[in-house]
Parts: C-alpha cells; structure tokens; sequence
C-alpha cells in the first residue's frame, strides 16, 4: 500500500443511497486511500448523512448552490493528492477489493494511465445484471479515432494524478453525457484499458437525473452526433466550439438533427421518453408518452408498435 489513492465522489441530493456508497470505500482491503465528497448544492439530507459518518479519509466539501457535474469534477480533480484517482459515484458501490485490483493493474501496465472494470448492474428489486466491458486495449483505443461508442464507464475508473490535469467541459446544450466527452479528449493524450473482473455495481433507480425524464431535453437525444461533432472540429480544424462565439452554430447543428430526425420518425422523441420511463418502471408515464405518439401521429405505426411493446411483458 505505498500508493495513495484519491477517491472521488460527486454528490447531489442521494441521501437515500450515499451512506451505502461511502462505507462501501470504507470497507475496502485496500485501505490507504482518501475519499473526497463533493457535494453540489445538495436540497436534501445528504450532507447530513455524510456527516453521521466518522473516519478521518472522509474529506467533505460543499457548495451552496448547484453548479454541475462539470464543476464539481473539476473541483474534485483540482484537490486530490494521490498517486491514482478513483471514481466512485454517490449512488453506487464498489465491491471490496476494487481499490487493490485497480491499482494492481496500474503497477501491472504502466503504459496505461487510466483502467476501468466490467460491472454489475443492479435494480430495486434486487435483480442483477452483469455488463461486460472491452478487453480489447486496442480496440477500445482504436473506438476514440473512429468515434464509435467507446465501451468504458467512466464511473468504473482509476487513472494516474496527470490525467486530471484534463478538465471537464460544460457541453453548452447537452446535460448528460460530459464524462463521454472528457474521455474522447482524455484518449487524444493517454491509453485506456479495462480489467476483466467485476468491481463496480452500478445501481439502477428511478431518483438518478440520467433516468428523469421530465427534465430531459430534446438536445440531449443527439448527445452523441453532438460530442463528435465538437470533437471533430477540434482534431482536425483546431477549433473549440464549446465558447460563446460558437454557440449559433451548435444550436444550428442540433435543430438541422432534429429536423432530419423527425422527417424521418415524427414520434420518435415520444417513443424515446416510453421505453425510457418502461425500463425504470414507471407503467403510467410511459404509456402517456405512447399514447402521446398514437395522438400525434394516429396514421403512423411506430406509436402502435410503441404501445405495444409498453404493454409487452418481453420489454427490454
């Protein structure tokens, strides 16, 4: 345990689930390790239950009021000490070994400044799911030239101290997807690999802000043309469109999608928000969401098909 280790943990009204995540750090076999929370304006009790926790690796910080995940990565980056940095979000759990094997692997491959994990994806009703990552370094690498989905979750990462020295950016009109971003430009730097064990488990409920669809925009549906789109103009014409100067021409990008988009699939924003609400269990919503494509559209099957699939017992 010569290495000391900075976990990071982001936080936003999770009470519910953040006493949970904190002692799954705290119970780690590898036990030199700090772990800094953050907590971004929280409305809720979840600094309080913070703060019924006692252990002097426990290093809180508050704002006052909400920022963002951008800014709150940023501040979390920007007072770490450790030799590695590891993610660990607010809602989620690490299993007890997790910090030890990560840095086994680091030491194991220094020429890979951040490793990952698969993970096990698990539901209020206590069903699971194991999700398995690329074990492919090349082909995980090669992913972030060709701007195919890169298959890495950031929340299942370790990386050297030098790799936070690259900020998270806020994406101007996209509210989800900023950890995709900072990784494309995290691998125009450093090589990226994943271990091939289990060691996060990412919990799967209807309280996360990735799962709301009420406040969901209709931009963050393009969230990927959108982060490569950026990225391209900054690897091959050196410019960076996430500036005001550039803000027209982004908002003009996203509306010619969505204008293609629906030529193409008129309800396809309806249907998106149905399986989304089916998925987290919320019967109802999602059926309103069919229906409101059915009303729209009534001469189109795709609001039918929909519907259908709301109601199947098969749904995925």
């Amino acid at each position: 345990m010569k290495w000391l280790v900075s976990v990071v943990m982001p936080a936003y009204n999770c009470a519910n689930y953040i006493r949970e995540s904190i002692h799954s750090i705290l119970a780690q076999s590898y036990t030199h390790f700090e772990l800094i929370i953050w907590d971004d304006g929280s409305t809720d009790e979840t600094v309080n239950q913070i703060k019924t926790i006692t252990d002097s690796r426990i290093i809180l910080h508050q704002d006052s009021e909400n920022k963002g995940y951008p800014a709150v990565m940023n501040s979390l980056f920007s007072v770490v000490s450790g030799d590695f940095v590891m993610i660990q979000d607010a809602d989620d759990l690490a299993q007890p070994d997790r910090i030890k094997k990560l840095v086994a692997l680091l030491e194991a491959n220094p020429a890979y400044d951040l490793i990952g994990s698969h993970l096990i994806k698990f539901y209020s009703n206590k069903k699971r799911k194991n999700v398995h990552s690329e074990l492919s370094a090349h082909k995980l690498n090669q992913s972030f030239i060709n701007y195919s989905r890169p298959d890495i979750t950031f929340a299942t990462l370790m990386m050297r101290r030098n790799v936070t020295e690259i900020p998270f950016r806020n994406l101007m009109f996209i509210t989800r997807a900023q950890d995709i971003d900072w990784l494309f430009r995290v691998s125009e730097k450093h090589l990226l690999m994943n271990g091939d064990e289990y060691l996060y488990c990412y919990r799967q409920h209807d309280q996360s802000m990735s799962n709301d669809n009420k406040l969901e925009h209709l931009y963050n549906y393009f969230f990927w043309d959108y982060i490569c789109f950026i990225t391209q103009c900054r690897r091959k014409k050196n410019i960076d469109v996430l500036q005001p100067a550039y803000e027209s021409q982004l908002l003009d990008f996203l509306n010619a999608l969505i204008k293609r988009k629906k030529a193409t699939d008129p309800v396809f924003w309806e249907r998106h928000l149905a399986y989304r609400a089916r998925r987290n269990g919320h019967w109802l919503e999602a059926l309103s969401y069919a229906l409101d494509a059915i009303k729209s559209h009534p001469f189109k099957k795709a609001g039918y098909q929909c519907l259908y699939k709301i109601l199947s017992r098969n749904f995925q």
